[in-house]
């Protein structure tokens, strides 16, 4: 069977293979090329990452709700440092310097605040959590950077996606 091309069925499947695999080998990166072994450049690297010193890696922050929620997805890589942020009793929320506000973790009057927390202190590692913010107005919008905080202390930055 001929494709309106001119390329045979088995010629257009190899070629549209080969488009594949060279557009996927140029997403692959390519080790440090310092001398530093791969186990000290990935521990570098854990620890360039948002939360990561809070025993979190942050997944995402996304605007939901057309804009009105921010939505921060994350994993807890060490519960016992991750304890502050699973905490009920701890308040969360994300700091705009650009607007100059906090904005906090709504809260319903039946299922409490949008915010995953321990139960019973129970926390879980390689599990992925979440937590909802109010956007007033829409003030946050894709691109902007804001910093997660627990209590009075700001524990990373953070790019809205």
């Amino acid at each position: 069977m001929r494709h309106p091309n001119g390329l045979s069925s088995r010629h257009l499947a190899a070629t549209l293979l080969l488009a594949s695999s060279l557009q996927l080998s140029g997403c692959a990166s390519a080790p440090p090329a310092t001398g530093m072994n791969p186990a000290a450049a990935q521990a570098d690297t854990a620890a360039a990452l948002p939360g990561a010193d809070y025993g979190i890696r942050v997944d995402s922050l996304h605007l939901s709700a057309h804009g009105y929620i921010l939505d921060l997805r994350y994993r807890v890589l060490d519960k016992e440092k991750a304890a502050p942020l699973l905490d009920a009793h701890k308040k969360v929320y994300l700091v705009d310097d650009a607007h100059g506000a906090k904005l906090g973790v709504p809260e319903s009057p039946i299922i409490g605040g949008m915010r995953q927390t321990s139960r019973n202190h129970v926390i879980y590692t390689d599990r992925d959590y979440f937590i909802l913010f109010v956007n007033p107005g829409r003030a946050v919008r894709v691109g902007d950077t804001l910093k997660l905080a627990i209590d009075d202390t700001r524990i990373a930055e953070l790019k809205v996606q």
